[in-house]
């Protein structure tokens, strides 16, 4: 399992599982897309590279999400596949297979706006990892 939802009056409340870091980063960023659009694309039309430092991890996955939501929000770009090169505690570095959102094709269920620091949690879980995380929409 990738993720599930967890109940939440208002806002959008996931719990994200990984068998490593680099599995728990690529579940997130599939989480967020497969929550946001009616129908993922299956491919990439091309690859943007990402660079991010934090003080620490869960910095680190919080600045994760926000910037792929900064990338769907400013230049209409969905993650399809994510490579790690470097991802340690406070940095990271991927290179995105994206294609263009196109609201006709990939519909949108729900626009997220940011994940929030409310009932944040990020660890080692069961052999792996788990992240849950609260955003508003």
């Amino acid at each position: 399992m990738r993720y599930r939802l967890l109940e939440h009056t208002a806002d959008l409340r996931l719990e994200i599982f990984g068998e490593n870091l680099e599995g728990l980063f690529a579940n997130a960023a599939f989480a967020l897309f497969d929550c946001m659009l009616d129908e993922l694309p299956s491919a990439g039309e091309r690859q943007e590279s990402v660079s991010l430092t934090a003080p620490d991890l869960g910095e680190l996955f919080l600045d994760w999400l926000r910037e792929l939501l900064f990338l769907f929000a400013t230049r209409g770009l969905v993650a399809v596949r994510v490579e790690f090169s470097e991802l340690e505690p406070t940095r990271l570095r991927a290179t995105l297979d994206v294609t263009t959102y196109q609201p006709e094709r990939h519909g949108l269920k729900l626009e997220i706006k940011t994940p929030t620091y409310h009932q944040f949690e990020i660890g080692p879980f069961e052999g792996g990892y788990r992240a849950v995380v609260l955003f508003d929409v």
